[in-house]
C-alpha cells in the first residue's frame, strides 16, 4: 500500500481543503536563486537529483514562474557552477596579480582516491584596514604515482590558472611527506638531480625545469602534522603500543550487540575505536572508555579490567595536544 497516497486521500484530504492558503511575497532575482541554488550542490554538498526531488520542486517551480525563469535541475545545474568558477576565478586573479603570496598544500586520500588541495594565504592592505586573506585554488583528484615530480607539475598547472608565477611565492607549507618537500625543492631548484632518484620519468621532465624561472621558496613542516608524527611515535613503543591495543579490544566487546544495548538503555556514549592514520582518534577512544569507568564499576556482568590509571594518564598527557593537532 502507497503509505502516502493513503494518507493524502484520508482525512489529510479533507483537513488541506479547509486550510487556509496565504498569499505571500518577498524580493527575489534570478542571480539571487541561481546563487542560493549553487551553493546547495557545493557548499552545503547536496547531490545534484536533490533538485529533481518532488517535494523541491513543488517550492520552486511557483518561484520559477514568477520570475520568468528555466527551472534549475540536475542536467543544467553545472553550467550556472561553471560561470559561477569562472567568476570566482577571476576575482582571485585580480586579487593575487603582482602580490606576494603563501600557499598551503595537502593531499588527502578517502575511499582510494586522493584528493589535492591548494589554499592561497596573503596580506590585503587597504585604507581602511589590512587583513589575511585566505582563498582554496583548487580540490583536484590526482592520479598516478604522487611522486615529486608528479606533484610539481600539478602545483605548477594550479598556478598557472590563477597566473600566479613562482616569484610571487613567499612560501610554501605542507605537511613531512617525501613527496611534497621534493615537490618544493624541485620548485626551488632544478640542477639537484639526485632528488629525482626515485621519481619515475625525472630525466625528461628535468630537461624542461631549465626554462622555468626558479624562486626562492621557502618550504615551512606543517607544526601539527609534525606534533602528530612525535605521538606516533610515542605510540609505537611497544608498553604504550600493548595498552592500547588492550584497550582497543575492550572497546570492541563493549561495541558488541548484547554490550551496546546496555549502554544504550542506561544512556551512555558507545565506546568508538580508533583509526590507525589518525592518533587523535586513539585519544578519543581512550576518552571515551574512561567516561565510562564509574559506570563499569557498577556493572558486574562486564568483566573489564583495564589499567585505568595508565588511561588517565594517557589523557592528561595528550590533552593539550588533542586540539593542536
Amino acid at each position: 500500500m502507497d503509505i502516502f497516497n493513503e494518507w493524502n486521500n484520508s482525512g489529510h484530504s479533507q483537513s488541506a481543503q479547509s486550510e487556509e492558503k496565504r498569499r505571500i511575497s518577498y524580493q527575489a532575482s534570478e542571480e539571487a536563486i541561481v546563487s542560493s541554488l549553487i551553493k546547495i550542490v557545493t557548499t552545503d554538498g547536496k547531490p545534484f537529483i536533490f533538485l529533481d526531488s518532488e517535494g523541491f520542486k513543488e517550492i520552486m517551480d511557483p518561484i520559477y514562474n514568477a520570475l520568468g525563469m528555466h527551472p534549475v535541475r540536475s542536467p543544467n545545474i553545472m553550467n550556472f557552477v561553471s560561470v559561477k568558477e569562472q567568476f570566482v576565478k577571476e576575482n582571485i586573479r585580480a586579487l593575487v596579480k603582482g602580490k606576494l603570496v603563501s600557499l598551503k598544500i595537502d593531499v588527502a586520500t578517502r575511499m582510494d582516491k586522493a584528493i589535492l588541495g591548494i589554499n592561497l594565504q596573503m596580506v590585503h592592505a587597504s585604507l581602511a584596514k589590512t587583513e589575511i586573506i585566505v582563498k582554496t585554488l583548487c580540490m583536484i583528484e590526482l592520479g598516478g604515482s604522487h611522486t615529486g615530480i608528479y606533484m610539481k607539475n600539478k602545483i605548477l598547472e594550479v598556478l598557472d590558472d590563477y597566473g600566479i608565477s613562482l616569484d610571487q611565492i613567499y612560501s610554501v607549507t605542507s605537511d613531512n611527506g617525501r613527496n611534497m618537500i621534493k615537490a618544493v625543492q624541485v620548485l626551488n631548484d632544478a640542477t639537484e638531480e639526485s632528488l629525482f632518484e626515485e621519481d619515475t620519468e625525472s630525466e625528461n621532465l628535468l630537461n624542461e625545469l631549465g626554462t622555468i624561472e626558479l624562486a626562492n621558496i621557502h618550504l615551512v613542516r606543517c607544526a601539527a602534522h609534525t606534533l602528530q608524527l612525535c605521538v606516533f611515535d610515542v605510540n609505537k613503543a611497544k608498553e604504550i603500543a600493548d595498552k592500547i591495543s588492550s584497550c582497543r579490544t575492550l572497546c570492541k566487546s563493549l561495541r558488541t550487540e548484547t554490550y551496546r544495548r546496555v549502554l544504550i538503555e542506561n544512556q551512555r556514549n558507545i565506546p568508538s575505536l580508533d583509526v590507525a592514520t589518525r592518533w587523535n582518534s586513539t585519544y578519543l577512544m581512550l576518552k571515551r572508555l574512561l567516561d565510562l569507568k564509574d559506570f563499569l564499576a557498577t556493572q558486574s556482568y562486564i568483566c573489564v579490567d583495564p589499567d585505568w590509571d595508565w588511561i588517565e594518564t594517557y589523557i592528561d598527557a595528550f590533552s593539550d595536544t588533542y586540539p593542536a593537532t
